[in-house]
């Protein structure tokens, strides 16, 4: 007879193990079908609604710091995802506009983010659902120190 398990309340731990997975798994998904990284799909989804945008502007909606912003931008103008180009009002700034290529590449990966959050969200009522986006939601607001 298996020993009944109570319900982990390690909340921190929890929440690092579920993004670790989550992050692991949504990767290799998007790898597989849009040949994209997730944080490659994170920047298409700012992009998408911020196209033209400083990429000190893309790292803040991101969260990553400059030399993060600027390893990634670089990596995704290679792949044709982007463009950098300079600010016409500050010479020191590079702006990130999409191309076609990262429009469509957006489109691929908003398909397969919206297939992997049904697993997600499988098996849970959506009154269960509208308590983990409030919590989230409320955890991802919470101020740096």
């Amino acid at each position: 007879m298996a020993i009944a398990r109570p319900i982990d309340r390690r909340l921190f731990l929890l929440l690092d193990r579920a993004r670790n997975r989550l992050f692991k798994r949504a990767n290799r998904k998007l790898l597989h079908s849009a040949n994209i990284t997730v944080a490659q799909g994170a920047a298409l989804f700012y992009l998408s609604r911020h196209d033209g945008c400083l990429l000190s502007d893309l790292a803040d909606g991101l969260d990553l710091n400059n030399s993060a912003i600027t390893g990634l931008a670089a990596r995704m103008e290679k792949a044709g995802l982007l463009e950098r180009r300079p600010c016409a009002e500050d010479g020191r700034a590079m702006r990130a506009t999409l191309t076609q290529r990262g429009r469509e590449a957006h489109l691929a990966v908003r398909e397969a983010l919206r297939g992997f959050n049904a697993e997600i969200e499988d098996g849970f009522s959506a009154e269960e659902m509208d308590v983990v986006y409030r919590f989230l939601t409320k955890t991802a607001d919470v101020p740096l120190i």
